[in-house]
């Protein structure tokens, strides 16, 4: 009882909304991806926008800083770089006084310099440092900085400030034609391109959720349109019931798998209607098959109770009886055979047989029974051959279609047992001279209990179910058989068994 409470309990969610699940799951992780993917692009977009920002501010800069009489000049290009007003109208007052930038100049402008944030340095030749805004002042950068540019290389790389503000630089060399006379640094704080990044990383996680949402719905919706055929197949195939096989479910127009299902249901629907079918028409048969004998016995042992008899009338209503029990056993023990291989308990023994010789000891054994009936039962040609097989299981299979031949061969007839070899496989041949087979009678040749000479088969003291059973051998040993048939000139049944 616990453990059917666990299995309800822990029943796992209909297909619908596995999918949902499914596909919510494939969602987030594409949305997540594209988000990473996303915000790594956008942020090496912004660093990059950001690097040649600086670039482009170092170059303003530098086009308006020159070198006259060994000093460095600063001209105005306040309108250029508007975003720098700060420094340059700092640099506009070393213009305007034609003369060296002092570190007292530079304490006057702090104020202003500190406020706009604006991160400027200027180096002569030696590495001195001759002009630099107040927010420079928060910063530490490395030696290699300066010592980059002064070699002819620009340098470009991020400082953290001494409030923890990082700040992106960007070096690069002053050159009076080709003749290097200082450095510039040019820095922008990197809060901004962090604001943004924060506003993108929280408009994508509270977007993400909804979107994440709303394709659940859809997905959901999708998903209970996707199956309403099947619900209409399954609701279908509920109603179909035994006695109703001969209904088939609908098959959707899409060539799609649903179509497929339908299609492979019918299909099994339709196995199923022929297999009960032949198993009604089984137990009819098998039924009459089993009335026959009792009903003979029956009526001679009234005949012989009813009236009193001599000693000799007895012992041949004995004889008789015996014979209709004999037939009646052989009946059962076919019918036990039927069952046991539908079931699957049947064991084959799975030897060297050598198929040539079982055919020689059919022969030999069967010889007096058609010479009985004035027949002619005879070897023909007999090569070796070798198979797998179970040897008790296969002469039954050879004397079973030896016994049909002899029944329905007239007196006077001939029939041929050969084995022959073809490639890789194992050919053996029971020919009659009989009355052959009409195409009809070929078609259902190898059905459980059909005759085609009812009348002379059941005199003979057939039931039906030799070649059935002969045919069931026979595919139970991977091989197959065939009958070729001319009505009124003889039949020729054809195995076909694997060689080793």
């Amino acid at each position: 009882m616990k453990n059917l409470k666990k299995s309800v309990m822990f029943a796992p969610p209909g297909i619908r909304t596995q999918l949902t699940i499914w596909y919510t799951g494939v969602s987030a992780l594409l949305l997540l991806l594209f988000g990473v993917a996303f915000y790594s692009s956008l942020q090496t977009l912004l660093s990059t926008s950001l690097d040649m920002t600086l670039q482009m501010r170092s170059q303003q800069i530098a086009e308006g800083i020159t070198k006259r009489n060994g000093q460095i000049v600063v001209e105005d290009i306040v309108h250029e770089l508007p975003e720098l007003n700060a420094t340059a109208a700092l640099i506009d007052s070393f213009d305007s006084d034609a003369s060296d930038v002092s570190a007292d100049t530079i304490n006057q402008s702090q104020g202003t310099a500190y406020q706009s944030s604006t991160f400027v340095r200027i180096f002569d030749a030696s590495g001195k440092v001759v002009y630099s805004t107040s927010a420079f002042a928060a910063l530490k950068p490395p030696g290699v900085s300066v010592m980059n540019p002064l070699h002819n290389k620009p340098w470009r790389g991020t400082v953290t400030g001494t409030d923890g503000q990082e700040i992106r630089l960007y070096s690069t060399m002053l050159l009076d034609r080709t003749q290097l006379f200082g450095v510039v640094q040019v820095g922008q704080s990197l809060s901004d391109l962090k604001n943004r990044l924060q506003d993108i990383t929280l408009a994508l996680v509270l977007i993400t959720p909804i979107i994440l949402l709303f394709s659940a719905v859809v997905c959901y919706w999708l998903a209970g349109r996707a199956f309403r055929p099947i619900h209409r197949l399954a609701y279908t195939a509920r109603e179909i019931e035994a006695t109703d096989l001969h209904r088939r479910v609908p098959v959707p127009r899409a060539r799609d798998e649903v179509r497929e299902l339908a299609t492979i249901f019918n299909q099994m629907v339709e196995r199923l209607e022929h297999s009960f079918a032949q198993q009604r028409r089984f137990v009819a048969d098998a039924s009459h098959e089993l009335r026959t004998p009792v009903a003979v016995i029956r009526s001679m042992t009234d005949v012989a109770l009813s009236q009193p008899s001599e000693v000799e009338e007895y012992v041949a209503v004995l004889q008789e009886v015996n014979a209709e029990a004999e037939r009646l056993s052989q009946l059962i023990n076919s019918l036990l055979t039927f069952a046991r291989a539908d079931e699957s308990q049947v064991h084959f023994d799975e030897d060297e047989v050598r198929l040539d010789l079982l055919a020689a000891d059919v022969v030999e054994s069967m010889k007096p029974l058609a010479e009985e009936r004035q027949l002619t039962l005879c070897a023909g040609i007999l090569q070796e051959a070798t198979i797998i097989g179970d040897a008790a299981r296969l002469i039954q299979v050879i004397m079973s279609l030896v016994d049909n031949a002899i029944a329905y061969t007239n007196p006077g007839g001939r029939i041929t047992l050969s084995v022959q070899t073809y490639k890789e496989q194992a050919c053996l041949s029971v020919s009659d001279t009989g009355i052959g087979i009409t195409p009809q009678d070929k078609e259902h040749i190898f059905e459980r209990f059909y005759r085609a000479d009812p009348a002379r088969s059941r005199a003979a003291g057939g039931s039906g179910l030799g070649l059935a059973i002969a045919d069931w051998i026979i595919r139970a040993h991977h091989g197959s058989i065939a009958v070729e048939s001319q009505p009124g000139k003889g039949s020729t049944f054809t195995v076909n068994l694997p060689l080793i």
